[in-house]
């Protein structure tokens, strides 16, 4: 019996010291896995499931880093457009496709921190909501901000229009939310840029503002505006 008891004990200590190395192995390897994860692949995986990380060339750009926030918020993390740390890098690149955040609108969600628009629809089938779109934008600039609160789309023009408030400013196919304050897009895509540039406008591109137009997305729209550019 005594040597019965032995051999357990002996056993038990083998079997303790064999999770311990195979623990300190598994940490090992989550922490070379951290290291590896290059540019390229954070934003390979961002585009895969579905931020606006813009050219995907493992360069991580000013538009990279507005997916980088974007999924911070989506998340649950501490919304930046810092560099991402190891951790999420290894977090990213094992990222599934968004879920929807209780506190946005079914309709159009401007971040102004991220510097995007998120278009969140309703399942036909159940009753649930998802994210359809992301899009890269640029909204008010400083002493121009634009406005924060929740609105509807309450005019639209199928057309290029000129501003009233800043003549010789071209809105390509404007859809207005608060007072003059429009989504829309500008003479070149050029000026959707990476920070806050807009006199209170959001601008995207012009492909963005197309695929609102062709996805139902009009008169009585919901528009949520929030958060803050930090810069």
């Amino acid at each position: 019996m005594k040597d019965l008891r032995y051999l357990n004990v002996t056993a038990l200590i083998l079997c303790m010291a064999l999770l311990t190395a195979i623990s300190a192995e598994s940490a090992a390897v989550h922490a070379d896995e951290a290291v590896k994860v290059s540019d390229l692949r954070i934003e390979m995986s961002l585009e895969r499931t579905g931020y606006p990380v813009g050219r995907v060339d493992g360069v991580l750009d000013q538009d990279t880093r507005r997916a980088i926030c974007l999924w911070r918020d989506f998340s649950g993390r501490n919304v930046s457009r810092n560099l991402p740390s190891l951790k999420e890098r290894t977090l990213i690149a094992w990222t599934s496709k968004p879920k929807v955040l209780g506190r946005l609108v079914s309709g159009l969600n401007i971040s102004r921190t991220c510097q995007s628009v998120t278009l969140v629809s309703n399942s036909k089938f159940k009753k649930e909501r998802f994210v359809k779109k992301m899009f890269k934008a640029s909204t008010g600039q400083p002493g121009f901000e634009t406005r924060k609160g929740s609105f509807r789309i309450y005019s639209q023009v199928d057309k290029w229009m000129e501003s009233d408030l800043y003549p010789g400013a071209m809105m390509y196919r404007p859809k207005f939310f608060s007072g003059g304050q429009a989504l829309h897009g500008s003479w070149s895509d050029s000026l959707v840029l990476p920070y806050p540039a807009s006199h209170g406008c959001v601008r995207m591109l012009h492909s963005s503002i197309d695929y609102l137009w062709s996805h139902g997305v009009g008169i009585g729209t919901k528009v949520l505006v929030y958060g803050n550019w930090k810069g």
